[in-house]
């Protein structure tokens, strides 16, 4: 009978952007390790959108969250321990789970926010999704819904006034 030893698993997600007709652009920004460093409240609140999303805290909340140079077309990598063969098998029982965003890919709130939200589901057992598009597809395109808006607040719209009619 075999014995599971702990397995180191490393995922990433591709750098991307989507531009429909030239109409759609990325906002890049400047630094993004000084603008969202770990700890911060930005950071903090992309991680609670990412624990709200999926309803679960990966690696019972010990999560390290770094800024580590990588390949240009990376723009994160997760990595975790975990007791079983399978990668996916038992994220319950991961552990030294870490985040390491890449400092060169070009980071604004929603492509952060998104990011951070993807490598939680990696951390929590979700493999890649083959349909582009998708939160869990490598390739990143468009912000989860909660991150669409300015650090992940839903937008406020006041109530129009109602058009009143005038009797000829």
């Amino acid at each position: 009978m075999g014995v599971a030893l702990p397995s180191r698993i490393a995922l990433t997600v591709v750098a991307g952007t989507l531009a429909v007709a030239g109409m759609l652009t990325a906002t890049a920004v400047a630094g993004p390790s000084t603008r969202f460093t770990p700890s911060s409240p930005t950071t903090t609140r992309a991680e609670q959108i990412a624990r709200a999303y999926w309803g679960a805290d990966p690696c019972d909340g010990a999560i390290s969250i770094r800024w580590v140079r990588q390949s240009p077309d990376i723009n994160a990598l997760s990595t975790w321990a975990s007791p079983t063969t399978d990668p996916y098998g038992d994220p319950e029982h991961n552990s030294d789970c870490a985040i390491d965003l890449n400092p060169a890919a070009a980071f604004d709130w929603p492509k952060f926010c998104t990011v951070v939200v993807h490598e939680f589901g990696h951390l929590l057992g979700r493999d890649h999704d083959p349909r582009p598009g998708q939160l869990m597809s490598e390739i990143y395109t468009t912000p989860v819904a909660p991150c669409a808006t300015p650090t992940g607040r839903r937008a406020v719209v006041s109530p129009r006034p109602a058009k009143t009619r005038r009797s000829s």
